[in-house]
């Protein structure tokens, strides 16, 4: 029986830090997926306005591509960005700001909400913020969503017709490391699981639904992850376990576990350094229109 613990997210400030360390880590080029996953969505969308919701919008950094995108699409671009962290949405806020003054994005009005979209979800059942959009996106956020399935649905609700939800999450190796730890702990703010679980739990529950997956190969150097006295590898392993304080908090024959099945994921380059399978795994799920009889 998976024992409940407290992950990562419960300490936002160290979340983010550690983040970082994984990002200094894993090499992909996110630009021609973005292109690709973006193109799709919007493909059949043929509207003056589009109205974007982001799930878990962070800092904004990672959807300038998409958001330049869409601006350069459309005449017009309604973007609501909902994310618990404040600090993160202020960011975005002044981001966005620095964007408009280099004459980028002038054609975007942003909204943001500090709240979780549990929340905002409720707030837009009684009409109380805007609850339709042709695009809703969540990148690496289905984790921390109270009930993954249901919120997911609650999402898809939201859409325009023909309207597509894109939900960024781990696949591959790091994906399946994700579902082994979830044997032994569970969060009730962070998921253990990754985008095949998801699909497969989507398309039981949404079986109308368009559903299909854009893969990005990317991989991630975890060299000092094997090394106990590397206070990055610590960090690193910290993040992609999402257990704070991995090597110290968890009992050995867990730990002993873990970390075997991270060793056999491992590939070792000519070079000598040691990658682990770090895919992401897009998963695009349109809502049909309706025809008429």
């Amino acid at each position: 029986m998976a024992q409940e613990i407290k992950s990562l997210i419960h300490n936002p400030e160290e979340y983010h830090r550690k983040m970082q360390i994984l990002y200094k880590s894993v090499t992909y080029d996110e630009h021609n997926v973005i292109k690709k996953v973006i193109g799709e969505a919007v493909s059949d969308t043929k509207c003056h306005t589009i109205r974007v919701l982001s799930v878990g919008s962070g800092n904004g950094t990672r959807e300038d591509l998409s958001i330049t995108l869409l601006s350069e699409t459309f005449p017009e671009v309604f973007y609501t960005g909902v994310d618990p962290a404040e600090e993160e949405l202020r960011q975005f806020n002044t981001f966005s700001v620095s964007k408009k003054a280099q004459k980028e994005w002038e054609n975007v009005e942003f909204e943001f909400h500090n709240e979780t979209i549990e929340d905002y979800i409720e707030k837009a059942d009684k009409g109380e913020v805007a609850g339709k959009f042709h695009i809703i996106v969540a990148l690496q956020s289905v984790y921390h969503f109270t009930d993954p399935v249901t919120t997911i649905k609650q999402l898809y609700d939201m859409l325009e017709d023909g309207g597509v939800l894109v939900n960024l999450m781990q696949s591959g190796d790091i994906g399946k490391l994700a579902m082994e730890i979830g044997k032994h702990y569970y969060d009730p703010k962070n998921w253990f699981i990754d985008a095949e679980w998801v699909e497969e739990k989507m398309r039981e529950r949404i079986p109308d639904a368009k559903i299909t997956t854009v893969i990005q190969p990317q991989t991630c150097k975890i060299n000092a992850c094997f090394d106990e006295q590397s206070s990055e590898g610590n960090d690193l392993l910290d993040f992609i376990t999402q257990i704070p304080n991995f090597r110290k908090t968890i009992p050995k024959e867990i730990k002993d576990e873990i970390m075997e099945s991270l060793n056999n994921k491992k590939r070792i380059d000519p070079n000598g350094d040691i990658f682990i399978n770090w895919d992401a795994g897009y998963l695009l799920i349109r809502k049909e229109e309706k025809k008429l009889h």
